[in-house]
């Protein structure tokens, strides 16, 4: 299955690096999740702040939104990546305990 990635800046134009840096990042999600079907990346900067946003969508119908704001756009990348590991793999629990049944008794 191929997943689309999809990348957007928006005031500003962040250099190639960053791009590749961002897409490096949320490549790690798909070790997580094998239903991902389609990554959206928003880097943003107001200010002095810079914020990243991933929209994650998996099948079945799930999705997964993380934001974060810093100083720089790489921290802000890593916090954002980090925030939607621990989402992506507590669903990924959810799922597995749901499906487990009664046969424990």
């Amino acid at each position: 299955m191929t997943v689309r990635i999809d990348y957007t800046d928006r005031h500003e134009q962040h250099p190639d690096t960053v791009k590749e840096y961002a897409l490096e990042k949320v490549h790690k999600l798909l070790r997580f999740f094998d239903g991902v079907k389609h990554i959206e990346i928003v880097l943003d900067q107001e200010h002095d702040q810079h914020s990243a946003e991933v929209i994650v969508s998996a099948a079945p119908s799930l999705h997964f939104v993380g934001h974060a704001t810093c100083d720089s756009i790489m921290p802000a990348i890593d916090r954002v990546v980090s925030k939607l590991e621990r989402q992506v793999v507590k669903a990924k629990e959810r799922l597995r305990d749901h499906h487990r049944g009664d046969s424990g008794r």
